[in-house]
């Protein structure tokens, strides 16, 4: 039962942070344009991880920072993969994009990390 309650709470803040770089990438694009939309999510993205792994590592805190960011950023990966890619967009344009797409990606990777060596990791594994 613990590995499972891991599976879920690593999935819900890997769903949410999702959810949320969404919403940041979807307004501004809305009222800023293409352009100004990339550079917004660049820099707020990792911010809302921040924000999310915060609460996670200060009230959760079940997986080491290393495992954590792994796999929080494997669920964006992959929704961005199968929600972005295949069924909103046809194509898998995004991933073409460095700034748009794999700098935040490692940028939510290393928020989350940094974050969670913040509050005493057990371990880097």
């Amino acid at each position: 039962m613990k590995n499972f309650s891991k599976i879920i709470a690593i999935l819900s803040f890997g769903t949410i942070g999702w959810v949320l770089s969404g919403l940041i990438f979807y307004f501004a694009r809305m009222f800023l344009g293409n352009y100004l939309a990339v550079l917004v999510h660049f820099v707020f993205s990792p911010l809302a991880f921040i924000g999310l792994s915060y609460l996670y590592f200060r009230y959760i805190n079940i997986t080491s920072s290393l495992i954590t960011a792994a796999f929080v950023t494997g669920i964006v990966i992959g929704l961005d993969f199968f929600v972005i890619g295949l069924l909103i967009e046809k194509n898998f344009r995004i991933f073409t994009s460095i700034m748009g797409t794999w700098l935040p990606f490692l940028l939510i990777f290393l928020s989350v990390f940094l974050t969670g060596l913040n509050f005493n990791d057990r371990s880097l594994s």
